[in-house]
Protein backbone atom coordinates (compact mmCIF):
# COMPACT_ATOMS: atom_id res chain seq x y z
CA UNK A 1 0.00 0.00 0.00
CA UNK A 2 1.37 3.30 -0.95
CA UNK A 3 3.08 5.16 2.39
CA UNK A 4 0.97 8.14 2.43
CA UNK A 5 -2.42 6.48 2.24
CA UNK A 6 -1.02 3.96 4.78
CA UNK A 7 -0.21 6.88 7.51
CA UNK A 8 -3.93 7.95 6.86
CA UNK A 9 -5.69 4.99 7.71
CA UNK A 10 -2.93 4.20 10.45
CA UNK A 11 -4.42 7.64 12.04
CA UNK A 12 -8.34 6.55 11.54
CA UNK A 13 -7.57 3.53 12.69
CA UNK A 14 -6.03 5.17 16.01
CA UNK A 15 -9.60 7.71 16.04
CA UNK A 16 -11.59 4.16 15.98
CA UNK A 17 -9.90 3.25 18.83
CA UNK A 18 -9.97 5.83 21.09
CA UNK A 19 -13.58 6.62 20.56
CA UNK A 20 -12.75 9.87 20.30
CA UNK A 21 -15.26 11.66 18.02
CA UNK A 22 -13.51 13.80 15.28
CA UNK A 23 -15.35 17.18 14.45
CA UNK A 24 -14.47 18.15 11.20
CA UNK A 25 -16.88 20.66 8.74
CA UNK A 26 -17.63 18.98 5.55
CA UNK A 27 -14.55 20.51 4.28
CA UNK A 28 -12.77 18.72 6.42
CA UNK A 29 -14.31 15.25 5.43
CA UNK A 30 -14.07 15.71 1.97
CA UNK A 31 -10.23 16.40 2.43
CA UNK A 32 -10.02 13.08 4.63
CA UNK A 33 -11.42 10.64 2.26
CA UNK A 34 -10.12 12.61 -0.61
CA UNK A 35 -6.13 12.12 0.34
CA UNK A 36 -6.61 8.39 0.56
CA UNK A 37 -7.35 8.12 -3.08
CA UNK A 38 -4.28 6.64 -4.95
CA UNK A 39 -4.80 8.62 -8.18
CA UNK A 40 -4.77 11.48 -6.55
CA UNK A 41 -1.13 10.38 -4.58
CA UNK A 42 0.31 9.86 -7.89
CA UNK A 43 -0.97 13.10 -9.32
CA UNK A 44 0.34 14.97 -6.25
CA UNK A 45 3.43 13.13 -6.69
CA UNK A 46 3.80 14.28 -10.08
CA UNK A 47 2.57 17.82 -9.74
CA UNK A 48 5.30 20.92 -10.48
CA UNK A 49 5.73 22.04 -7.86
CA UNK A 50 4.59 19.73 -4.59
CA UNK A 51 4.26 22.91 -2.71
CA UNK A 52 2.86 26.20 -2.83
CA UNK A 53 3.94 28.73 0.21
CA UNK A 54 1.42 30.53 2.16
CA UNK A 55 1.12 33.15 4.49
CA UNK A 56 -0.12 34.07 7.55
CA UNK A 57 -1.39 37.40 7.45
CA UNK A 58 -1.49 39.61 11.42
CA UNK A 59 -5.45 38.65 12.10
CA UNK A 60 -4.37 34.83 11.18
CA UNK A 61 -5.61 34.39 7.63
CA UNK A 62 -4.17 31.92 5.67
CA UNK A 63 -3.24 33.54 2.29
CA UNK A 64 -2.19 31.63 -1.24
CA UNK A 65 -1.16 33.85 -4.18
CA UNK A 66 -1.49 31.71 -7.40
CA UNK A 67 1.20 32.60 -9.68
CA UNK A 68 -0.78 30.37 -12.26
CA UNK A 69 -3.98 28.67 -12.59
CA UNK A 70 -3.25 24.21 -11.83
CA UNK A 71 -5.83 22.42 -14.60
CA UNK A 72 -5.01 19.10 -12.30
CA UNK A 73 -5.39 19.99 -8.96
CA UNK A 74 -8.53 21.72 -10.24
CA UNK A 75 -9.86 18.33 -11.30
CA UNK A 76 -9.79 17.31 -7.77
CA UNK A 77 -11.61 20.03 -7.14
CA UNK A 78 -8.46 21.94 -5.32
CA UNK A 79 -6.46 25.70 -6.79
CA UNK A 80 -3.52 24.12 -5.90
CA UNK A 81 -2.08 20.41 -4.54
CA UNK A 82 -2.10 19.77 -1.18
CA UNK A 83 -0.08 17.03 0.71
CA UNK A 84 -1.75 13.82 1.29
CA UNK A 85 -0.05 13.42 3.94
CA UNK A 86 -1.37 16.22 6.16
CA UNK A 87 -4.23 16.02 7.74
CA UNK A 88 -6.29 19.66 8.08
CA UNK A 89 -4.41 20.38 11.46
CA UNK A 90 -0.93 20.12 9.82
CA UNK A 91 -1.76 22.03 6.42
CA UNK A 92 -3.65 24.10 4.83
CA UNK A 93 -6.30 22.99 2.08
CA UNK A 94 -7.37 25.76 -0.40
CA UNK A 95 -10.30 24.41 -2.30
CA UNK A 96 -11.65 25.71 -5.42
CA UNK A 97 -14.62 28.02 -5.74
CA UNK A 98 -16.02 25.91 -8.35
CA UNK A 99 -16.18 22.45 -6.27
CA UNK A 100 -18.67 24.19 -4.08
CA UNK A 101 -21.77 24.24 -4.85
CA UNK A 102 -23.21 27.81 -3.13
CA UNK A 103 -20.80 30.77 -2.89
CA UNK A 104 -21.55 33.98 -1.47
CA UNK A 105 -20.29 36.98 -3.70
CA UNK A 106 -19.76 40.03 -3.24
CA UNK A 107 -17.97 43.55 -3.67
CA UNK A 108 -16.00 44.95 -0.76
CA UNK A 109 -16.70 48.87 -0.64
CA UNK A 110 -14.73 51.39 0.86
CA UNK A 111 -16.18 52.15 4.27
CA UNK A 112 -17.42 56.05 3.94
CA UNK A 113 -17.26 56.56 7.67
CA UNK A 114 -21.23 56.85 7.79
CA UNK A 115 -22.24 56.07 10.77
CA UNK A 116 -25.25 53.75 9.83
CA UNK A 117 -22.87 51.51 8.03
CA UNK A 118 -21.96 48.12 8.59
CA UNK A 119 -18.51 47.76 8.49
CA UNK A 120 -16.44 44.34 8.69
CA UNK A 121 -13.24 42.80 8.51
CA UNK A 122 -12.44 39.11 7.88
CA UNK A 123 -11.38 38.81 11.80
CA UNK A 124 -14.83 39.39 12.46
CA UNK A 125 -15.58 36.34 11.67
CA UNK A 126 -15.23 33.50 14.25
CA UNK A 127 -13.92 30.60 11.86
CA UNK A 128 -10.69 29.37 10.26
CA UNK A 129 -9.74 31.73 7.26
CA UNK A 130 -7.94 30.30 3.84
CA UNK A 131 -7.41 32.84 1.57
CA UNK A 132 -6.56 32.54 -2.63
CA UNK A 133 -5.72 35.08 -4.43
CA UNK A 134 -5.56 34.01 -8.21
CA UNK A 135 -4.35 35.60 -11.25
CA UNK A 136 -7.96 37.15 -12.08
CA UNK A 137 -6.54 39.26 -8.84
CA UNK A 138 -9.91 38.02 -7.27
CA UNK A 139 -10.11 37.06 -3.51
CA UNK A 140 -11.80 33.86 -2.33
CA UNK A 141 -11.86 32.92 1.30
CA UNK A 142 -13.29 29.93 2.82
CA UNK A 143 -14.33 30.31 6.32
CA UNK A 144 -14.65 27.23 8.48
CA UNK A 145 -15.80 26.68 11.87
CA UNK A 146 -18.33 25.07 14.29
CA UNK A 147 -18.83 22.74 11.68
CA UNK A 148 -19.95 25.14 9.13
CA UNK A 149 -18.06 26.19 5.85
CA UNK A 150 -18.90 29.15 3.58
CA UNK A 151 -16.68 30.18 0.75
CA UNK A 152 -16.82 33.53 0.02
CA UNK A 153 -15.73 35.72 -3.05
CA UNK A 154 -14.63 38.92 -2.94
CA UNK A 155 -14.16 41.67 -5.39
CA UNK A 156 -12.28 44.96 -4.34
CA UNK A 157 -10.65 44.17 -1.51
CA UNK A 158 -7.02 44.95 -2.25
CA UNK A 159 -5.82 44.10 1.63
CA UNK A 160 -7.39 41.40 3.26
CA UNK A 161 -6.85 42.77 6.70
CA UNK A 162 -9.36 45.95 5.89
CA UNK A 163 -12.51 47.15 6.96
CA UNK A 164 -14.86 46.81 3.89
CA UNK A 165 -18.36 47.54 3.29
CA UNK A 166 -20.13 44.17 1.57
CA UNK A 167 -22.44 44.31 -0.95
CA UNK A 168 -23.41 40.98 -1.63
CA UNK A 169 -24.65 40.32 -5.34
CA UNK A 170 -27.86 37.70 -6.23
CA UNK A 171 -27.29 36.03 -9.21
CA UNK A 172 -30.45 34.44 -9.73
CA UNK A 173 -33.53 34.59 -8.20
CA UNK A 174 -34.69 31.16 -8.20
CA UNK A 175 -31.96 30.57 -5.72
CA UNK A 176 -33.23 33.05 -3.36
CA UNK A 177 -33.66 30.08 -0.30
CA UNK A 178 -30.04 28.72 -0.86
CA UNK A 179 -28.43 32.17 -0.60
CA UNK A 180 -30.19 33.21 2.15
CA UNK A 181 -29.26 29.96 4.15
CA UNK A 182 -25.62 30.45 3.04
CA UNK A 183 -25.83 34.38 4.32
CA UNK A 184 -27.48 32.74 7.68
CA UNK A 185 -24.30 30.37 8.02
CA UNK A 186 -22.10 33.64 7.35
CA UNK A 187 -24.39 35.61 10.40
CA UNK A 188 -23.91 32.70 12.55
CA UNK A 189 -19.68 32.52 12.48
CA UNK A 190 -20.45 36.44 13.91
CA UNK A 191 -22.14 34.72 17.12
CA UNK A 192 -20.91 32.45 19.95
CA UNK A 193 -21.56 29.07 19.53
CA UNK A 194 -24.63 27.77 20.94
CA UNK A 195 -23.47 24.25 22.68
CA UNK A 196 -26.06 21.89 21.17
CA UNK A 197 -25.10 22.76 17.84
CA UNK A 198 -21.74 21.42 18.89
CA UNK A 199 -23.01 17.87 19.87
CA UNK A 200 -25.11 18.00 16.81
CA UNK A 201 -22.16 18.53 14.57
CA UNK A 202 -20.19 15.57 16.72
CA UNK A 203 -23.20 13.12 16.22
CA UNK A 204 -23.17 13.21 11.99
CA UNK A 205 -19.20 12.96 12.15
CA UNK A 206 -19.69 9.56 13.92
CA UNK A 207 -21.36 8.30 11.15
CA UNK A 208 -18.61 9.64 8.71
CA UNK A 209 -16.42 8.55 10.42
CA UNK A 210 -17.24 5.07 10.72
CA UNK A 211 -17.43 4.92 7.13
CA UNK A 212 -13.45 6.55 6.78
CA UNK A 213 -12.01 3.84 9.42
CA UNK A 214 -14.30 0.94 7.33
CA UNK A 215 -12.70 2.54 4.16
CA UNK A 216 -9.17 2.35 6.14
CA UNK A 217 -9.57 -0.63 7.43
CA UNK A 218 -10.63 -2.21 3.52
CA UNK A 219 -7.91 -0.62 2.34
CA UNK A 220 -5.15 -2.68 4.42
CA UNK A 221 -6.67 -5.59 3.32
CA UNK A 222 -8.66 -6.40 6.56
CA UNK A 223 -11.92 -8.72 6.75
CA UNK A 224 -15.51 -7.51 7.33
CA UNK A 225 -15.75 -9.58 10.48
CA UNK A 226 -12.00 -7.37 11.55
CA UNK A 227 -13.92 -4.28 10.48
CA UNK A 228 -16.73 -5.10 12.12
CA UNK A 229 -14.50 -5.13 15.67
CA UNK A 230 -12.45 -2.46 14.95
CA UNK A 231 -15.56 -0.57 14.46
CA UNK A 232 -17.34 -1.86 16.96
CA UNK A 233 -15.44 -4.27 19.54
CA UNK A 234 -14.94 -7.64 19.83
CA UNK A 235 -18.33 -8.19 22.29
CA UNK A 236 -20.40 -6.94 19.76
CA UNK A 237 -18.82 -9.15 17.22
CA UNK A 238 -18.90 -11.81 18.64
CA UNK A 239 -22.54 -11.49 19.84
CA UNK A 240 -24.18 -10.55 16.69
CA UNK A 241 -21.99 -12.16 14.21
CA UNK A 242 -22.72 -15.46 13.85
CA UNK A 243 -26.63 -14.90 14.75
CA UNK A 244 -29.42 -15.25 12.62
CA UNK A 245 -29.11 -11.32 11.88
CA UNK A 246 -27.57 -9.86 8.97
CA UNK A 247 -27.67 -6.39 10.34
CA UNK A 248 -23.98 -5.84 11.89
CA UNK A 249 -23.02 -7.51 8.47
CA UNK A 250 -24.72 -5.44 6.27
CA UNK A 251 -24.23 -2.13 8.13
CA UNK A 252 -20.51 -2.87 7.76
CA UNK A 253 -20.43 -3.54 4.35
CA UNK A 254 -22.16 -0.36 3.60
CA UNK A 255 -19.74 1.52 5.43
CA UNK A 256 -17.09 0.16 3.36
CA UNK A 257 -18.70 1.02 0.40
CA UNK A 258 -20.01 4.23 1.47
CA UNK A 259 -16.11 4.69 2.34
CA UNK A 260 -14.84 3.92 -0.93
CA UNK A 261 -17.88 5.91 -2.41
CA UNK A 262 -16.75 9.51 -0.95
CA UNK A 263 -13.02 8.76 -1.91
CA UNK A 264 -13.41 7.97 -5.28
CA UNK A 265 -15.74 11.41 -6.19
CA UNK A 266 -18.37 11.61 -3.43
CA UNK A 267 -16.10 13.97 -1.53
CA UNK A 268 -17.32 16.97 -3.63
CA UNK A 269 -21.16 16.28 -2.18
CA UNK A 270 -19.16 16.98 1.81
CA UNK A 271 -18.19 20.96 0.18
CA UNK A 272 -22.15 21.63 -0.04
Amino acid sequence: MNDLVSASCRYSRDQAASRDPVCHDGCGWAWEFLRRNRDYVVEWRRSVPRHLSCVTLNDGTQLLRLPRRFPRAEKWGLHAFAHPGLGLDKAPVFWHANAHKRVVRLNARTPSGDEDEKVYRLSDFKADRCAVVGTDGISRVLLRGRGLHVPLEIRGLQVLTAPFVPVFELRDLGDISNHAELLSRLQRLTEPAPQLGQVLMCTSNERLQHALTALDESLMGKTYRQIAITLFGESKVAEDWQGPSQFLKDRVRRLVAKGNELMKGGYRDLLG
